[in-house]
């Protein structure tokens, strides 16, 4: 087990879910601190409406954490859920603070309870988006965000791309903190080990909520364009444009060789991947996309959209193909992935991107002076 460290005891994590694939990173905190996850969710708001996302997200088994529900009052706004505290959002006399977030209040009063403390810990801000998926470029909500930013001790952000984001709102590049967004690769490779697959066609897989950033309708009508007669397209995932790729999947006559599964809980993805080759994410704006380190953790070829926030960090990885978010070049792009498939990338180099090493960061950010 990690050593303790003694520099900073108690930590708090404010976060809205509990993400699934955050927990080795959590794991990895409490053997360093005295750690806390602060949901601001609780069982009764999700069960209320879950949206998309299956009850692990919920169900969340930190056996190895410290985790309490903060009192909130919830506002869904399409994809968004936004949450104002009914109670101070931090334990008291805390060391160390990191801010999952910046948009709604509950993370404002965290930052004013901070400041406002004789016993002030250190703040630092986890930021994901980019330039290109960062909304409101400009006016009060931009200068709002760039407030917030600044007046943090720190600043993780998963890759290149978002750090370039943070940087653009002013943030001294000293306070910037880069690591690599990490899903537990190693357990995706083992729980999605498999022979190569003998059988004819390809088989391409979208896993994702049904949402317009996402364009599960482009990629519906991509592979209408370059399939050949044997492959076979799975679309995993619910939301607001399920009906409409029903009725797309219908008007190009694909029924028989598209699959459509609402759901998957996050234990089963591995398995899920096993069965296919090549993973498409032709999202219009995406954060992250941490489904493509699982896929390439599994030994998946990936067509992943220029816009994601992934793709500068796995453009040189082994089986990626980078493309414009359009329907000629995911088509194209997915064609070339067929063509270049010969079974499971061997040793892919997303395995070396640990939980481990992304908690290492948010340990240097949460104790650097």
């Amino acid at each position: 087990m990690r050593k303790k460290v003694t520099l900073m005891q108690k930590v708090d994590w404010l976060t809205g879910r509990a993400a699934p694939y955050r927990r080795p990173i959590w794991d990895n905190l409490s053997d360093r601190f005295d750690f806390q996850i602060r949901l601001l969710e609780s069982s009764k708001q999700f069960h209320s409406k879950p949206g998309n996302r299956p009850e692990d997200w919920y169900e969340i088994g930190l056996r190895r954490n410290d985790t309490a529900f903060v009192p909130t009052k919830r506002v869904q706004c399409g994809e968004e859920n936004y949450y104002l505290a009914l109670r101070q959002p931090l334990r008291r006399n805390v060391d160390g603070v990191v801010l999952g977030g910046w948009e709604s209040p509950a993370y404002w009063q965290a930052l004013a309870q901070i400041k406002t403390a004789r016993h002030q810990a250190r703040s630092v801000g986890f930021y994901e988006s980019t330039l290109a998926s960062q909304g409101h470029a400009d006016g009060p909500i931009a200068a709002a965000r760039k407030w917030y930013f600044r007046h943090l001790d720190a600043v993780v952000v998963p890759g290149e791309a978002a750090a370039d984001a943070v940087a653009a709102m002013g943030v001294d590049e000293r306070k910037i903190y880069v690591g690599f967004n990490p899903v537990d690769g190693d357990w995706v490779a083992r729980e999605s080990a498999r022979s190569p697959f003998a059988g004819p066609g390809h088989r391409f897989v979208f896993i994702g909520q049904l949402v317009p950033r996402k364009d599960p309708l482009t990629l519906v009508r991509a592979f209408a364009d370059c399939r050949d007669e044997a492959d076979r397209l799975t679309i995993v995932g619910q939301g607001e444009l399920t009906a409409h790729v029903i009725a797309e999947i219908g008007r190009l006559g694909l029924s028989a060789v598209v699959e459509l599964i609402p759901t998957v809980s996050y234990k089963d993805i591995p398995a899920l991947l096993s069965v296919h080759d090549t993973l498409v994410l032709p999202s219009i704006t995406e954060v992250w996309g941490l489904v493509v380190n699982e896929a390439l953790a599994a030994g998946l070829h990936t067509v992943v959209s220029r816009n994601a926030g992934v793709a500068p960090s796995v453009a040189d990885m082994s089986g990626v193909f980078l493309c414009d978010p359009k329907r000629a070049a995911i088509g194209k792009a997915m064609a070339t992935s067929r063509a270049a498939w010969a079974g499971p990338v061997q040793n892919p180099a997303i395995l070396s991107c640990t939980a481990d090493r992304f908690a290492e960061v948010f340990a240097q950010a949460l104790t650097r002076s």
